[in-house]
């Protein structure tokens, strides 16, 4: 690993990880789009799964007072299963139609949610989660952008409430990011680059993280309902244009 791919992966880290601490996400999707133009994809993927695993941890453990822990774990089980398929998808099938998807409906809804068009707000039942954890667990697990997915859902639930929302939104996704290591290593997709980067994101995402949490405790909610929608329409639009 030159020093270019290591000065790639611990500004990725730092920026993505601040930005994941205030907004409870965004790492995977900023991560990844730096990584996978300087390493293999399989290998940016499961680099972006180790520094993500310590991550969501740590938001997790931090806020671990604001977790809905009878309503979070069917999506938590959703996703898993999830991810786990779509990882398995990422190493034998191409993405390029599961991307243009993707963007397109995240831009449609995300916009629809700012324009405050009530006929397509979801509520966050309980159905609604294993769905929507669901499907972010899958293309989670193809291209590690699980975020706008779990955003709809717990700001449907949790959006009154910032702590709350990044709280239930990190622990989500913490038995799928451990198993997506682990099949990642089963796939030998953790070279000896692979291993440096994530050592290398993990301090650096672990750092930035923290400072992110502490702009967290101040924000207020409906400019993190706003940012948030905001988000995943540029999400969709770098996913359309990249697939």
């Amino acid at each position: 690993m030159d020093y270019k791919v290591i000065a790639v992966c611990l500004g990725a880290a730092l920026l993505s990880g601040f930005i994941h601490g205030s907004l409870g996400m965004g790492f995977g999707m900023i991560s990844m789009a730096a990584l996978t133009l300087f390493l293999p994809y399989n290998n940016a993927a499961a680099i972006v799964s180790a520094a993500l695993l310590a991550l969501v941890l740590q938001v997790s453990i931090s806020l671990r007072k604001y977790i809905d822990w009878p309503n979070i774990i069917v999506p938590a089980l959703t996703h898993l299963l999830g991810k786990i398929l779509g990882i398995i998808l990422l190493m034998h099938l191409q993405s390029a139609f599961l991307r243009i998807a993707l963007g397109g409906f995240l831009v449609f809804y995300s916009a629809m949610q700012l324009m405050n068009v009530k006929a397509l707000k979801i509520k966050g039942t309980p159905l609604q989660a294993a769905i929507i954890s669901g499907l972010g667990g899958l293309f989670g697990g193809v291209f590690n952008v699980s975020g706008p997915f779990a955003s709809i859902f717990c700001q449907a639930r949790y959006g009154d409430d910032p702590k709350a929302y990044a709280a239930n939104m990190n622990l989500s996704f913490v038995p799928a990011a451990i198993a997506a290591v682990i099949i990642h290593i089963g796939y030998g997709n953790f070279s000896v680059s692979a291993y440096i980067g994530s050592g290398i994101m993990v301090l650096g995402a672990l750092a930035s993280t923290a400072l992110g949490i502490s702009v967290l405790k101040k924000i207020n909610a409906e400019i993190l309902r706003r940012v948030s929608y905001v988000y995943i329409i540029l999400m969709g639009l770098v996913i359309c244009v990249s697939g």
